[in-house]
């Protein structure tokens, strides 16, 4: 190695003497950091979601003369984040009956065309 190579490396940035497994190990730690901060944003927007709704809902009880309390808004905005996303099957009845044709729309089709085909051909040959 002469003199001019020598100095080319010692001089060169380190991130051009990495391996790939070394790369591959910073990009990791970056991708896990902007994780991390992705994570602590939605935190802050949920707080301040919640506290502007809080303020909201005590604008509204003001106004339309409730006397409730920061307790029981901070209950009630509980139950609600709680309750927000989950699920509950819908009641029965003629909505729920034909959203299910709709799903099994393909077999009920076969089904009746083969039901169909069997009717007649016992029609021709009884």
């Amino acid at each position: 190695m002469s003199q001019a190579q020598a100095t080319q490396s010692a001089a060169a940035p380190p991130e051009h003497q990495l391996s790939i497994a070394e790369t591959l190990r910073v990009l990791d730690v970056a991708r896990e950091m902007r994780d991390q901060r992705e994570q602590a944003e939605v935190m802050f927007r949920r707080d301040e979601m919640r506290i502007a709704l809080r303020e909201k809902l005590m604008r509204t009880a003001r106004l339309s003369g409730d006397h409730v309390t920061e307790e029981e808004i901070e209950a009630a905005i509980d139950q609600y984040l709680q309750t927000q996303h989950t699920y509950h099957d819908p009641e029965p009845g003629l909505k729920s009956f034909l959203a299910h044709c709709w799903v099994w729309r393909k077999r009920l089709i076969w089904s009746l065309a083969g039901v169909a085909s069997a009717a007649g051909l016992i029609y021709l040959f009884v």
